[in-house]
This record gives structure tokens, C-alpha cells and sequence, in this order.
């Protein structure tokens, strides 16, 4: 049997669609592929109410190769079995996952090995101690981004654990008026507070690093984020938004034990 990678989504999507592959390969050994068409599609639901009942495996759902079509932010499962996850993919090596663009939909497909996801390079040399993560974007176009005071909100309460080694804030390149002024005001924090802080907007996957390498790392209401807390080996405390989260019994708060909720909202 088999599970079929679907592109769908930038990185973050693709390695959470991964985790749920893999889940599949590690306990039904079925076998890893991508864009090899499958004739029946794992919906979401489906493939949830399966690993909350892992000891009552419905045998048809696992008799059938599938179409991996849905996003599959289940955290809570990802960490039951991080270990097997973990050597599963240092056994194989080959497997990437696909974006469905640099910025989402674009058709610009990126190709990420996921051994490169797992393990930084050992050369990587862009390390800070406390790293935080802007997500803005399409996120800021649609209105859902998280309004700046909640940032500085937070900032203010552990600002006196960034005076000796500061910051590194980590966003893309910003195109909008918007996106310089939401800067602007983290900027001008730090700076009234005689914190050092440091910018990082490089390629996508760098920009994943330098969170990973964190020890200590504010998330955004991002997969990518998530991603790195959860991959990292060297993160002992990871703030993450308090955003509510709707469908299909879907988790992204706890990519590790030591996470600490925020408000995102009054």
C-alpha cells in the first residue's frame, strides 16, 4: 500500500502532510510517494479518528493506497511517536516533500529533503539564544495576522531575560507599508528597553534554521515555526499564540513539552 504526497501549501503544510505519510509508513508499512496518483482520497477526519483509535484499527481504511490531500495538524499525535519519526527519516534519506510555491499557489514548487528539515547543517553558523518569529504576509492582507500590542505585550513580560544576549526577530522581506510600520513598533520596544536585537529574512529554509537553533523561540500562528520547535534539539522553552483552533480535532500548540501559551487576544 501506499501514501501519496499531495503538494498543498508552502513548507509548514508540507511537513505536517508528511508527518501524517510517515505515520502511515511507520505503523501499516505502507510506502512513501509523491504526486503518484492513488485512487482513494485520506480526508482529514478520516485519517484522525484512526490514530485516536490505534488499538481498533478499521482494517478496510488500511487496506487502500491514499492521496495524503489534507493538511493533518494533529501535534499531539506527531509527538506520541517522534522517535519513530525521527528514524524514519534518517533511514530514508531520498524523501522531500513539495511546496505548491514560494509564496502560496504560485506553482513556483520547492523541493525540501526532509533529512535537511530534521538535521541542520553543521556549518550553519546564524545562532541567537532567543529568536522570535513574525508571520505577516497574506496573513496580514486577510486581517489575521496577531495585532503587534500582543508582541510587545509578551516582550514586555520577559524583557529582562533579553538585556545580556537580545533578540534575532525573523520575518520575510517586507513589501507593504503595513508590514514596516508592525516592524516598526518591535523595533522601537527593543530600543526603549536597551535590548540588542538582530533581523533575519533570508531563504525560507535558512530562516527555519535560525529558529530551530533558538533556545528559546516566540512562534507565530505558523506551521514553519512549529516545525522548527518540534525538529529542534536545542530549544528548551518555546512561547507559542493561544489561537483557537477549529476542525477535525486539529493541535498546533505544543510542538514540545516546555511550551508556553500567549495571548492573542483581550
Amino acid at each position: 500500500m501506499k501514501v501519496n504526497f499531495i503538494p498543498r501549501g508552502r513548507l509548514g503544510n508540507a511537513i505536517y502532510r508528511f508527518l501524517a505519510c510517515s505515520i502511515f509508513c511507520i505503523l501499516y508499512n505502507y510506502e512513501y510517494t509523491i504526486n503518484q496518483n492513488q485512487t482513494a482520497d485520506l480526508s482529514d477526519a478520516i485519517f484522525y479518528n484512526n490514530m485516536n483509535n490505534i488499538n481498533k484499527i478499521d482494517k478496510e481504511i488500511v487496506s487502500k493506497s491514499y492521496n495524503m490531500v489534507g493538511y493533518y495538524i494533529h501535534d499531539n499525535i506527531y509527538k506520541i511517536y517522534k522517535k519513530e519519526i525521527l528514524n524514519f527519516i534518517n533511514n530514508n534519506q531520498e524523501h522531500y516533500v513539495l511546496t505548491d510555491g514560494i509564496n502560496a499557489g504560485d506553482r513556483r514548487y520547492q523541493k525540501f529533503k526532509m533529512l535537511e528539515i530534521a538535521n541542520t547543517p553543521k556549518d550553519f553558523t546564524k545562532k541567537y539564544k532567543n529568536v522570535l518569529h513574525i508571520r505577516l504576509e497574506d496573513k496580514m492582507i486577510i486581517g489575521i495576522s496577531i495585532d503587534v500590542k500582543y508582541i510587545i505585550l509578551l516582550l514586555d513580560k520577559i524583557k529582562d531575560n533579553l538585556k545580556d544576549e537580545g533578540i534575532c526577530i525573523v520575518y520575510k522581506c517586507i513589501t507593504t507599508q503595513k508590514e514596516k510600520e508592525y516592524i516598526d513598533t518591535i523595533k522601537d520596544f527593543l530600543n526603549n528597553n536597551d535590548i540588542i536585537f538582530h533581523i533575519e529574512n533570508n531563504d525560507v529554509l535558512t530562516d527555519y534554521y535560525v529558529m530551530k537553533e533558538a533556545e528559546v523561540l516566540i512562534c507565530s500562528v505558523s506551521t514553519l515555526s512549529w516545525a522548527a520547535a518540534y525538529f529542534s534539539e536545542k530549544i528548551h522553552k518555546c512561547y507559542m499564540p493561544d489561537y483557537q483552533i477549529r476542525g477535525n480535532g486539529m493541535t498546533c500548540k505544543y510542538p514540545i513539552n516546555n511550551t508556553i501559551l500567549y495571548d492573542i487576544k483581550d
